[in-house]
């Protein structure tokens, strides 16, 4: 991503409401489909209260291609590596954690069947992309994402890397429609240059986001009973065949 948003999530994470919301979703995954485990691997570590999350919970290493900030060096064993060629023994994890990273790599498919090396056999699996190429717009492009996801296509992608699908659902459904009615209207009305601007940077009164927070929030509670038919991200949990 670029880096001045990268800068820009540490502060992102602790007090925009859209973060807040969305690791309430991703604790109750974690709690849900993997719980406590021996050790495990978290790829992708812009958001230092994830890994801190995950940290409760596991055992954790953690890499990214980018510089690590020095908090997620507390919780965790932390270096800087390719996804593409992970530095790890074969059968070492329990778990992998891969929370909107997979979108940023060329070769997914390769990054997939890496993950898939480094599990044991039954380990977990779970991840988190964005839904839906016709919502690209400014967000991705600030992230640098190469693709959004549909969720018949990513099962098939990682059944095609030797995974077993558990449980696969939309999420961020209930704010699906501005969402997309905001990003298909700035393909109507093109705004001016963003200048390096993200969605984030758009705010609203508080108790307009509190809101939000809440409505977002609730989604925790359907995570594992049953799937949502659209969103604007995928959840997947799947294990290693």
């Amino acid at each position: 991503m670029q880096e001045h948003f990268r800068t820009r999530m540490a502060e992102l994470e602790d007090e925009h409401w859209w973060y807040r919301a969305r690791r309430s979703i991703l604790e109750r995954a974690v709690d849900r489909f993997v719980g406590k485990t021996g050790r495990a691997l978290t790829v992708g570590v812009g958001a230092t209260r994830e890994a801190e999350m995950l940290a409760a919970r596991t055992r954790l290493v953690a890499i990214d291609r980018a510089p690590i900030d020095a908090k997620c060096k507390d919780v965790a064993l932390a270096a800087r590596a390719n996804a593409l060629a992970l530095p790890f023994r074969d059968g070492v994890f329990d778990a992998v954690f891969i929370f909107d990273v997979l979108e940023h790599i060329e070769g997914d498919d390769l990054v997939l069947r890496e993950l898939h090396r480094v599990l044991k056999p039954q380990g977990h699996l779970l991840l988190t992309v964005p839904a839906f190429m016709f919502l690209y717009g400014r967000q991705d492009v600030v992230s640098e994402h190469k693709r959004r996801y549909r969720r018949g296509p990513l099962r098939k992608l990682l059944e095609g890397s030797g995974f077993e699908v558990e449980y696969d659902t939309y999420f961020n459904t209930v704010l699906f429609a501005p969402i997309a009615a905001m990003r298909l209207a700035r393909r109507v009305f093109p705004e001016p240059a963003p200048n390096g601007k993200s969605d984030f940077d758009t705010r609203l009164p508080k108790p307009i986001e509190k809101t939000l927070e809440k409505l977002f929030s609730l989604e925790q509670h359907a995570i594992g009973r049953t799937s949502l038919p659209f969103g604007v991200s995928i959840l997947c949990s799947a294990r290693r065949n």
